[in-house]
């Protein structure tokens, strides 16, 4: 009796249409404002950034930006 009512179930999942989506999902296409640059620095200089970003409260990177900004680009 069992293997009768998966047959009908089995059956009945075959005979139903598949509704396929009506709304097509379009990932946004972002322009990159950064670009990866890689430098090589010296260690003991690399632990001073990473303490003094820990006490600012500040990423590396921001740390970086703006001694950049400071120095090269008066903002």
């Amino acid at each position: 009796m069992a293997k009768q009512d998966i047959t009908n179930l089995i059956n009945e999942v075959k005979q139903t249409e598949k509704k396929t989506s009506i709304q097509k999902v379009v990932p946004i296409k972002e322009k990159k404002i950064e670009t990866l640059f890689s430098v090589y620095i010296p260690t003991e200089k690399l632990k001073q950034l990473k303490l003094l970003s820990v006490q600012n409260g500040v990423s590396i990177k921001e740390l970086i930006n703006s001694a950049i900004d400071e120095k090269y680009f008066n903002k």
